[in-house]
């Protein structure tokens, strides 16, 4: 083949014609033992990832798995790695090194072979996230090789002089023909410097009229079919930011949030939570903030005492992430703080003086909340250290309201309640939210609840299908019960020029407590990400919630939506997001702030009482919500399909908003229902962590590592006022439609 190049700057020319590795993969292909791809979203749009191991998380030796690197043509061109320092997502990077022996027709190169006759004829899209140093540039191509020839180069590149990753994108057609291999190519051009590639990725391109690509594994032979009506002319309700929140705790640095002898965040944390957007920050947290003395986690961090996490004594641990360092913290990623402020082992006089350190710093705090859940009484001794009947709560949130308002009249102040719904029973005194919104309900500026937790206390010997079917209804009884609370406000509380409105301070999946339980690490899963879709949509759509935090950002446990790739103790995180991130991430990044109306007509199924979920008729398997940007320019179209096998035709019909004929989709989805990124809960002595059980139809729970959950975009074309589009099975998508 014929040198090629393509100039990208003055006097820089990034050569393509170097393939290296092209005799391997040849002999490769004689040989009969092909590099075979994995597609890891099943039957949707752009959702069959050709790459493997293209984040290079995988490392064998000094080549990342399914990389090839032939040395006997280049090994002494300089040196190839896995860069774990130096990455732009993930933990791991392809790390190109070139000498000075390097350049000529085959400069220092990595590649992988991909058999691709099932897509022969199609688009793809070819990416990657470059950077490059010091001399060098990094070069990413791909090429065909159709009947043991090479044909079609395409590729781009980036030289040095640019600081930081930058993405290139170069759409392909893969020649007709069934014996087509493509072959990816990361090269590094230059005899000094370093380059570098992350996040390499092939993916079809999707279009409305055939948005499931080509033939994929397990495709369902029979789609279920649904119809969907957005008229973008009327909005409903503008989406207040607030509902994007998540607790952080106090304890142990903030699970390993900050860095106690650097005294700063994580940066790998910090990245992925600048990078989720939350707003609001729930602070200290949540079950902690009754025991917490927020004085011991202020002044000199080497003076700062020991504080008991609980009332049990059992854990304790300096407040080196205090008040301040969650402020700093808040800042760094864009959002506010809501301080929970100590109402069961702590005073008003305490509280008040909080929002004058607070004020006083020049970091105003808006939000506070009086006490998290004071209404439990189950007769455990936590929970008779600080429990209160809902009259003393009335009367205590009064107290602690006054001498706080007497400090800053501005700050919202909000008092703590919920409404029982059958087996979902925490609150555990009669008539609470009655009681006190009639007594305190006047100087309250927002009502925090905790009813969107699901499936919660199921049983070892229930069936995992069964678990899910379960958790993905929740959503349903949610919303009503959100209506239900609100109905109680309008009621009991004393009338206001403006309704109270809710705040839903803790909300996610949670299966079990019990570490041993067969579910208890199911938090995990995708089939936990599509309940914290719908559950997000239900706030979202419910006109009186203005307030919401899901419960918590990261751990070293099960709750945290972040969490660690190793259980290493003593703990060292790999902080790696659970599918339940990416689930956020598509409100918080890919939907609008303007909700617009959206009609739904989809197959739905019924299930039996379970955990604390009770039995529901008629859930609908596609949930579709649709949005704008603020401005009007975008319309967001967001679905969740619930099933776990079956893809779903869908008639789209859109009203108020002229499409362009080409947008965007954002597509979550995986392996399988129980499929997940692989974070690990920590293996501490003394704490045994029960065998999980599995989907027995598709197991997945087990494989839980880079490829078994994908959040992915593409192109999508042939939109118009009325077309079709395939959602694919256990999945989470947004189409991103622009206005024409």
């Amino acid at each position: 083949m014929p040198p090629q190049s393509r100039k990208f700057g003055p006097g820089t020319v990034l050569c393509l014609c170097a393939l290296p590795v092209l005799g391997t993969l040849l002999l490769f292909l004689q040989r009969g033992n092909p590099t075979q791809p994995v597609p890891i979203g099943r039957s949707g749009p752009g959702n069959v990832e050709l790459i493997r191991n293209g984040g290079f998380e995988d490392n064998a030796a000094s080549v990342p798995d399914s990389w090839i690197w032939d040395r006997s043509k280049t090994g002494e061109k300089g040196g190839v790695s896995a860069d774990k320092a130096q990455f732009f997502a993930g933990g791991a990077s392809l790390r190109l090194e070139p000498n000075r022996r390097n350049g000529g027709e085959q400069p220092l190169a990595v590649s992988q072979l991909i058999p691709a006759g099932d897509y022969r004829g199609r688009k793809v899209w070819l990416s990657a996230q470059l950077r490059a140093e010091g001399g060098a540039a990094a070069v990413l191509a791909i090429l065909s090789i159709v009947r043991g020839k090479p044909a079609n180069l395409v590729g781009d590149g980036q030289p040095s002089g640019q600081a930081g990753w930058v993405e290139r994108r170069k759409e392909y057609t893969i020649p007709d023909d069934p014996s087509v291999q493509l072959v990816v190519v990361c090269s590094a051009n230059g005899t000094s410097g370093t380059a570098w590639f992350d996040n390499v990725s092939v993916r079809a391109v999707a279009s409305a009229s055939d948005p499931g690509g080509a033939a994929t594994e397990n495709r369902p032979t029979q789609a279920l079919q649904a119809s969907v009506s957005v008229d973008a002319s009327r909005v409903i309700r503008e989406i207040p930011e607030t509902l994007f929140g998540a607790n952080i705790e106090w304890i142990w640095n903030g699970n390993l949030l900050w860095q106690e002898a650097e005294r700063k965040p994580d940066p790998r944390l910090l990245r992925l939570t600048q990078d989720l957007g939350v707003t609001l920050l729930r602070y200290p947290g949540g079950y902690y903030s009754d025991y917490y003395r927020w004085k011991n986690g202020v002044g000199d961090p080497k003076a700062r005492p020991e504080m008991a996490h609980d009332g049990s004594g059992r854990e304790r641990s300096r407040a080196q992430f205090g008040t301040d360092e969650a402020l700093d913290f808040a800042k760094q990623v864009g959002a506010e703080l809501l301080i929970t402020v100590n109402a069961g082992t702590g005073s008003a006089q305490e509280a008040a003086e909080w929002v004058r350190h607070v004020n006083a710093n020049g970091t105003r705090v808006r939000y506070w909340e009086v006490g998290n859940e004071l209404y439990i009484n189950d007769g455990s001794p936590i929970s008779k250290a600080v429990t209160v009947d809902p009259r003393t709560y009335a009367g205590r949130f009064r107290e602690f309201a006054s001498a706080m308002k007497a400090v800053d009249p501005s700050i919202q102040i909000g008092g703590i309640g919920g409404e029982n719904r059958g087996a979902y029973a925490f609150v555990q005194y009669r008539d609470w939210n009655k009681i006190v919104l009639q007594g305190a309900g006047g100087l309250m500026d927002f009502f925090a609840i905790h009813n969107a937790y699901a499936p919660v206390s199921i049983s070892d010997r229930d069936d995992v299908r069964a678990v899910y079917r379960a958790m993905l209804a929740a959503p349903v009884v949610v919303s009503r019960n959100l209506d239900t609370v609100a109905r109680q406000i309008d009621e009991y509380a004393p009338k206001r020029g403006r309704p109270l409105p809710i705040a839903v301070t803790e909300w996610g999946p949670l299966f079990q407590v019990d570490p041993k339980g067969a579910y208890a690490i199911h938090n995990k899963t995708l089939g936990s990400a599509l309940f914290a879709a719908s559950a997000l949509k239900s706030l979202i759509e419910s006109p009186r919630t203005e307030i919401a935090n899901f419960h918590v950002l990261n751990d070293l446990g099960i709750m945290g939506w972040i969490g660690s790739a190793n259980g290493n103790f003593p703990p060292n995180p790999d902080w790696t997001p659970t599918p339940r991130y990416y689930a956020f991430l598509m409100f918080s990044r890919h939907f609008g702030r303007r909700l617009t109306r959206t009609e739904t007509a989809a197959p739905a199924y019924d299930t039996e009482a379970l955990g604390a979920v009770d039995a529901v008729r008629g859930v609908p398997y596609l949930e579709v919500a649709s949005s704008l940007n603020k401005d009007g320019s975008k319309l967001y179209i967001l679905a969740i399909n619930k099933h776990f096998d079956a893809p779903i035709e869908t008639d789209l019909s859109i009203r108020g908003f002229p499409v362009r004929a080409s947008g965007e989709v954002w597509t979550l989805t995986g392996a399988g229902i129980d499929a997940n990124t692989g974070t690990k809960p920590i293996q501490a002595p003394g704490l045994a962590w029960g065998r999980q059980k599995e989907d027995p139809q598709n197991p997945r729970f087990s494989m839980g590592g880079p490829g078994e959950v994908t959040f992915n975009s593409a192109p999508v074309t042939g939109v118009k006022p009325q077309f079709r589009y395939r959602f694919p099975p256990h999945s989470v998508t947004s189409l991103v439609l622009s206005r024409n």
